[in-house]
This record gives C-alpha cells, sequence and structure tokens, in this order.
C-alpha cells in the first residue's frame, strides 16, 4: 500500500511539471536561481516571426541576473511593444532600465530616468496593485534628485502601498525613506517592525543597529549587530558594524 502511495504521489508530481509551460518552468527555475535553465527553456520562444511577450519579459529578467542590463532593456522593449496592455513587461523594462542607468553617461541618465519612471506609472495604471511597479516608483522617488522630480512624499505614498500587500517590503522602503531624510527615530520602527516580520533573517537587525548606533544608543546597537551574525554569520555588513563599534564599556 505504501508503494502504491509514493508510485501515486510520484505520477500527480510528474503530471504537474508536464502541465507547467514553457515559460512557467522558466520562472520556477529563475526563482531557484537556475539561470542556464531558465534560458534554455526561453530562448526559442523569443525568436523567430512570432516571439511570445512572456517569454521575451522572463528573458529580460534572467539578462538582469546575469548582469547585461542592456539586452535586458532591448528584451523588455520588445515585450512591451508586443503586449502594450499588459503591466509585467512595462515594469519589467523599469527594472531593466534601472540596472542600465549605472552604465551609461549623465547626459544619456536623465533621459533614461525619464523613460524608467514612465515605464513603472504605465504598469500601476494598467495595474494598480502591481508589486514591482509600485516598488520601482517607490524607489525611484527617493533615489532621484528634486530636479528629476524625487519626492520622498511621493516615495512614501507608494512605499505605503507597497506595505499594503507586501509587509515586509514596504517596511524596508518606508525605513529607507526615513533613513535618508536623516530621521532615524522613524527609521528604526520602519525595521523593528521588518524585524518582526523576519526575525530569523539577519539584514533586519542589521539595520535596527545602525539606526540605534545613529541615535547613540551603542549597547543596544552591538546587541542588534550580535543578532544579526548569530542569524546570518556571513552577513559581512553586521561585522564592519560591529567591528567599528568597538568594545562595550565596562
Amino acid at each position: 500500500m505504501k508503494n502504491t502511495l509514493l508510485t501515486l504521489l510520484a505520477f500527480a508530481a510528474a503530471l504537474g511539471a508536464q502541465a507547467q509551460t514553457p515559460v512557467e518552468q522558466a520562472a520556477a527555475a529563475l526563482k531557484a536561481g537556475d539561470l542556464a535553465a531558465a534560458e534554455s527553456r526561453l530562448t526559442p520562444l523569443t525568436t523567430g516571426d512570432q516571439p511570445d511577450p512572456a517569454a521575451l519579459q522572463q528573458l529580460s529578467l534572467v539578462r538582469l541576473r546575469q548582469n547585461k542590463a542592456a539586452d535586458a532593456v532591448a528584451l523588455a522593449e520588445q515585450a512591451v511593444k508586443l503586449a502594450p496592455g499588459q503591466a509585467g513587461p512595462h515594469a519589467t523594462l523599469g527594472q531593466a532600465l534601472a540596472q542600465r542607468i549605472g552604465e551609461v553617461g549623465f547626459m544619456q541618465q536623465a533621459m533614461m530616468a525619464g523613460r524608467m519612471r514612465k515605464a513603472f506609472e504605465k504598469a500601476v495604471e494598467l495595474e494598480p496593485n502591481h508589486l514591482g511597479g509600485l516598488i520601482g516608483l517607490s524607489r525611484y522617488y527617493i533615489n532621484a534628485p528634486e530636479i528629476a522630480g524625487g519626492s520622498p512624499v511621493k516615495a512614501k505614498e507608494f512605499a505605503l502601498r507597497v506595505r499594503g500587500l507586501e509587509p515586509a517590503l514596504g517596511e524596508t522602503d518606508l525605513g529607507n525613506i526615513a533613513e535618508r531624510q536623516e530621521d532615524f527615530a522613524t527609521a528604526l520602527t520602519h525595521y523593528e517592525a521588518l524585524a518582526v516580520l523576519r526575525p530569523d533573517h539577519g539584514s533586519p537587525h542589521y539595520l535596527c543597529g545602525r539606526m540605534l548606533a545613529q541615535l547613540g544608543r551603542k549597547d543596544e546597537a552591538r546587541t542588534r549587530f550580535e543578532t544579526a551574525l548569530r542569524n546570518d554569520p556571513k552577513l559581512e555588513a553586521a561585522q564592519k558594524a560591529l567591528a567599528e563599534l568597538g568594545s562595550p564599556a565596562s
């Protein structure tokens, strides 16, 4: 009976794998970090007279993971052209432009920044709760200079919408916004909320420690850095911060 059950479970799993489309299989491979498998499934779908826009979008994400931003932009642009009414390709184009912008000259950056913002805005226009579009806009407005439309107020507006969909991501962005404004106490409240959501991760505790150090609460900061390293012994930022903090007061 046991062997029969195991056989049925294996058969069901095989059927489930077969039910996935090649694009879905590629997306799963990308999520697992298997870029070669994702690329091999997507490439045949992105060539020829009728490339699949979903495959183009996914291959753009693969190229981003491969640090090939120019190729990622070109693929996302194709996807947008073929599927202008879908939010995903626009958000992916925004992501690709965000990575590409650091590789071009100043004049090109100014033009690219506008395209990036418009891509994220289009994604959210088409799908108001599109997480990638909302995150993109939040980070655009906090990173862009004022002359290019940067606005902490708008950044917070979109970060709050992100928090409503993915609390951990939202608290991260809200903390970053407050930290960029040197409002370390408010940033700490958001990073503390993040640590509650992800207590076993190292990064939230490191972020709390960083804000505590800025607030002059060094003993508390040390405790948080130590917690971060217990959760993630390879977290170099926490290692460095703890060393810079020095020995505890006797």
